[in-house]
Formats: C-alpha cells, sequence, structure tokens
C-alpha cells in the first residue's frame, strides 16, 4: 500500500500542470484494469478522476488521502450500506496499490432546480432524505462538514438502471474527506475548529459544534436551492420553506460547548416529515395570495 499523496498531479513537458489529466500510476492501476476502468478526465485535479462510457455505467475514482478520517469512516459506513436511513453512496474500496474509491456516476441536485413540474412537496422529499442521511452520520457520532450542492447527488433513473446496488429517486452524500468521527455525539459534543469548508461561517467565527454546523449547511444549502428553484419558474419562494430554512440556519451565538442555536438533525427530519404531509395546504394558501393581493412589481417581472 502506498502512503504517498494525493493530490497526484500531472505535468507536461515544460513543466505546468494538466489539470485535467489522469496520472500514469491510475492508468496502469491493476485494481482498476481488471475492472476494465480507463479513467480519462479528472473532475477534482490529483483526486477525483471519471471515465466516460456512453449507454453503460461510469465510474468516478478517488485517491483517498490517507492523512484524512476519510477511508475509516468509509469503511464504516459502507457495513452497513442496507440501512434505510444511510444515504451514502454504494461505492467499493480497493487497496492493491493506494486506497481507491470506485463509486457510480451519478448527477448532482443541480438538475432538479430546473424541474419546473416538481412540486414544493417533492423538494421536500429530496431534503427529508438528505437530512435523514445527516441523522444517521450523526449517530455513528460521524460529522460530515462540507455539507454542499456539489456533495450530494441524485439517483436519476437514467443512470441508476445501470447499478444494483443504487436505488432510483434516492439521495446521496459524498465526501468525507474533510469529515470527523468523535467519541461524543450530538448535544454533548464541544467545538472544534472548523476545516476549510464550501459554506461561509457566520460572522466569521471560526469554532462550531460540529453537528451543529452540518444543521448550519443544511440550512443554508436548502434555502439556496429552492430560492434558485422558485426563481427560475418565476415564482415566489414558499414562506413555509423560507422559515425552515431559516429555522436551520439559527441565530448563532458562537457557542464553545454543545450549541443549542439550532435543532438537532432528528429534529429537523421530524418536522419536515410533518411539513411534507401538510404540504399541499401550503399550495392553496399561496394560490389565495396570488388572488386576493397584487404582485409586487419585483414579481409582476419575474413573471
Amino acid at each position: 500500500m502506498s502512503l504517498e499523496g494525493p493530490p497526484w498531479l500531472v505535468a507536461d513537458q515544460d513543466g505546468n500542470i494538466v489539470w485535467d489529466a489522469v496520472p500514469e500510476r491510475l492508468l496502469h492501476n491493476s485494481d482498476l484494469r481488471q475492472r476494465g476502468i480507463v479513467l480519462n478526465h479528472a473532475l477534482k485535479p490529483g483526486t477525483v478522476f471519471r471515465d466516460i462510457v456512453h449507454g453503460g455505467p461510469g465510474h468516478v475514482v478517488k485517491a483517498l488521502d490517507l492523512n484524512t478520517e476519510e477511508l475509516s469512516i468509509y469503511e464504516r459506513l459502507l457495513r452497513d450500506v442496507e440501512c434505510p436511513m444511510n444515504h451514502t453512496l454504494p461505492c467499493e474500496i480497493v487497496r492493491a496499490e493506494h486506497p481507491l474509491l470506485i463509486m457510480p456516476l451519478l448527477g448532482t441536485l443541480n438538475n432538479r432546480i430546473y424541474a419546473e413540474s416538481l412540486t414544493l412537496r417533492s423538494h421536500f422529499r429530496i431534503f427529508y432524505e438528505l437530512i435523514e442521511g445527516v441523522e444517521y452520520l450523526h449517530s455513528m457520532r460521524i460529522a460530515h462538514l462540507d455539507i454542499a450542492m456539489g456533495n450530494v447527488l441524485f439517483a436519476y433513473p437514467s443512470a441508476a438502471k445501470y447499478y444494483d446496488a443504487v436505488k432510483p429517486g434516492r439521495v446521496y452524500v459524498i465526501d468525507f474527506d474533510t469529515a470527523r468521527q468523535f467519541a461524543l455525539g450530538p448535544g454533548f459534543q464541544k467545538a472544534i475548529t472548523l476545516p476549510e469548508t464550501q459554506a461561509e461561517p457566520p460572522r466569521g467565527i471560526t469554532s462550531f459544534d460540529p453537528y451543529s454546523w452540518d444543521i448550519y449547511c443544511l440550512g443554508r444549502l436548502f434555502e439556496y436551492y429552492l430560492s434558485t428553484c422558485y426563481r427560475y419558474k418565476g415564482e415566489r419562494t414558499p414562506w413555509i420553506s423560507k422559515w425552515y430554512s431559516r429555522w436551520l440556519i439559527g441565530e448563532e451565538k458562537g457557542c464553545l460547548n454543545a450549541c443549542n442555536c439550532r435543532p438537532t438533525a432528528r429534529t429537523a427530519r421530524r418536522v419536515l416529515g410533518v411539513l411534507r404531509f401538510i404540504s399541499p395546504l401550503f399550495k392553496l394558501y399561496e394560490c389565495g395570495r396570488r388572488w386576493l393581493l397584487p404582485a409586487s412589481p419585483c414579481h409582476r417581472r419575474a413573471q
């Protein structure tokens, strides 16, 4: 087993980095060759790569950084991948040379934003699954710490049909390179110094209860996803989804002990379960508002 790297960057004859290139060590990797996987493009230079297969199953291969906890986290999560609450992407760890993660090639949530036929209840279902997956991680005393659009995949039926272990329409969480495992669970874990993350911490705060930080990131993601979705459709974002996302984001007080500025993943999931059930009523409420109240100038322009 190699302990070197990643990232494994490729340079041309002039010494310039070729950002989308695949290193020779992966082109000749025995585990990949046995599975007929030929990588030809870097998704994340030096770390994450994919093949291009037309009309068949594609693969994403990640070179695991042994200086992080990602390998041990995946080993734990994949042992229980059949658990309904576990939204870890089914994948394979190979170790003949350097540990690699071989994953099915699925799409992100981005395409769901532009699906005009989706209802609020459909959006709530997607985020219910995502919060369910985070609740499962927290029950294992794992904090993801970088929940963002690019780290959440959706199993579109057109892609899921190629993989036996992938369930069509299911949400999956990926990328645990900044994730951490803790001795204490939610409600007991003290604040830690945040790693580099995609979400911007509020008020420049650099220390967070790691479980509470995951909820904050979920709130930001939910807020961005739904506001973009409804803006694309030229409609107002439903007030209940605004309330829910702001509830998850919370009012951060800079807690150094276990944080109570926002709900736990379990409470967030249960509340969203209720909202899913009664979401048709919110649609009727929004329709009634359009009839009774004049549209704002901004809304009229969007229409």
